[in-house]
């Protein structure tokens, strides 16, 4: 067991099912028990950086919860909307980091993972919108349409980001399908624009501040990790060579822990600075702050379930043709 744990397979040694695109090399053994994979990622495969680099953004929002904690009064309810999103960034990093860890154990396995990873992704962008609507919007939306309604329509389109990742991962099984990527990166555009918009109008507003510079930061980053993921840059120039390092879905990774931090940075100076010119309307409480994230939590794992059982039926029809 221990020598399987440094060996990995080529493309062709695994199924179709588990093929990244591009990656040539590095892919790990199937059908093994937990523990192989956990102690894998231990060693240089084609997941150990994807793990690793969640596990460091699992670390930083840990870290910047203990910050919060001392930093600011938790049973005060203006801090609720914060404490919220920060825990909703963590719970993603972690999730994260378990599919890819776990990514070779089965095909249910990695189906089921990675639909919960999409689901806890959209919980991340709803966790965007919560912080930015209630800390960093300009006092003329206070009273607005917008505001009312806004962490409805964020919850609505988490979901439907969970929705459309899993039904990419149950339905689309060719990883290189322009569909594919379309349905993700839609489902997680669609959050983050409405996420941003109260930074935009700051910035249209000609507003040029500390907590704009982080908020600039996060923009320029997830920018970055939309070009990464989509272009599949830079396997895509060279299959085979960044295999074990170097790789898009790695320097994502990266860019998306550096996103997160700058908008934690860029939210929390909005609290200590604009606080005499933002009250939070709705009122923070339990129901609109870590109430919607329960209600979009049942509402994810009942789409994950209905998407699930699509990819099982698929799998036992294609195994009865086979």
């Amino acid at each position: 067991m221990a020598e399987l744990y440094k060996k990995t397979l080529s493309k062709s040694q695994v199924p179709t099912y588990f093929h990244v695109p591009y990656v040539e090399t590095g892919y790990r053994y199937l059908y093994q028990p937990w523990r192989f994979y956990l102690y894998s990622v231990f060693y240089n495969n084609m997941e150990t950086l994807n793990v690793w680099t969640h596990v460091v953004g699992t670390l930083v929002m840990t870290s910047r919860l203990y910050q919060i904690s001392v930093t600011f009064d938790l049973f005060d309810p203006y801090t609720w909307p914060l404490l919220a999103a920060v825990m909703s960034f963590t719970v993603m990093f972690l999730t994260s980091s378990a599919a890819h860890m776990f990514s070779h154990k089965s095909m249910d396995v990695n189906c089921c993972m990675f639909m919960a990873d999409f689901a806890c992704t959209g919980l991340y962008g709803y966790g965007t919108i919560l912080t930015h609507y209630y800390y960093s919007l300009d006092q003329y939306f206070l009273d607005s349409v917008l505001l009312r309604n806004v962490f409805y329509f964020g919850s609505i389109l988490a979901v439907l980001s969970c929705a459309f990742g899993s039904m990419s991962k149950a339905i689309v099984h060719d990883l290189h399908s322009r569909r594919r990527t379309a349905l993700i990166v839609s489902g997680l555009g669609l959050i983050y624009i409405l996420s941003n918009f109260p930074i935009l109008h700051r910035m249209w507003n000609s507003e040029w501040t500390e907590g704009i510079a982080h908020h600039l930061k996060q923009m320029i980053s997830m920018i970055g990790v939309c070009f990464f993921y989509s272009t599949k840059i830079p396997e895509r120039l060279s299959p085979g060579t960044f295999d074990f390092i170097g790789n898009s879905h790695q320097i994502f990774h990266i860019l998306l822990v550096l996103s997160t931090q700058s908008h934690v940075d860029g939210v929390v100076w909005d609290i200590k600075f604009r606080q005499a010119f933002v009250v939070p309307r709705p009122p923070p409480s339990l129901w609109n702050t870590f109430g919607i994230i329960a209600l979009i939590c049942v509402a994810d794992l009942l789409t994950v379930n209905y998407f699930y059982s699509t990819f099982k039926r698929q799998t036992i029809c294609s195994k009865t043709e086979n």
